[in-house]
C-alpha cells in the first residue's frame, strides 16, 4: 500500500527514477482502476438507455458521472506519464521515450518491456536508484 501512496504523491513529479517492482504494482493498480471505471461506464450507459425517456434526473446523473470520470482520467493521464518518465529514467533513457507508450500496438510491446526490464545498477544521469 505504501507504493501506491508514494506514487500518488509523485503523480506530478517527472524527475528521479521508478524501480521495476514499483512500476509493476503501479501498472496493476492502474489496470484495476481502468477496469472499474469501464464497468461504471457500462452501468451508466444501461441507466441512460433504460431511463432516458422516463426521467431527466437519470440523464443529468449520467452527465455528472461522465464529467467526474473525465477528471479522473485527466489525473490518471498525468500519473501514467509521470510513472513512464521516471521508469525510462531508471533505464537510463530520456523521458521522451514515454511517447512510444501512446503509439498503437507499439505501446503494448513497450509497456511489456518496461514491466520486464531491470533498471541500471547504481546512479545514472537521472539520480540514484529508486528504492
Amino acid at each position: 500500500m505504501s507504493i501506491l501512496l508514494r506514487q500518488f504523491k509523485q503523480s506530478f513529479k517527472y524527475t528521479g527514477r521508478l524501480s521495476v517492482s514499483d512500476y509493476r504494482v503501479w501498472s496493476l493498480w492502474l489496470l484495476v482502476i481502468f477496469a472499474l471505471t469501464y464497468i461504471a461506464h457500462l452501468y451508466a450507459v444501461s441507466v441512460l438507455n433504460n431511463n432516458a425517456a422516463a426521467s431527466i434526473n437519470a440523464v443529468t446523473a449520467v452527465y455528472v458521472f461522465y464529467t467526474a470520470l473525465l477528471f479522473v482520467y485527466v489525473f490518471l493521464l498525468f500519473a501514467i506519464v509521470s510513472a513512464l518518465v521516471r521508469r525510462n529514467h531508471d533505464l537510463g533513457r530520456s523521458g521522451w521515450f514515454s511517447v512510444l507508450w501512446f503509439v498503437p500496438y507499439i505501446g503494448i510491446m513497450y509497456w511489456i518491456y518496461l514491466v520486464c526490464a531491470k533498471g541500471t545498477q547504481g546512479p545514472n544521469a537521472y539520480g540514484p536508484p529508486a528504492q
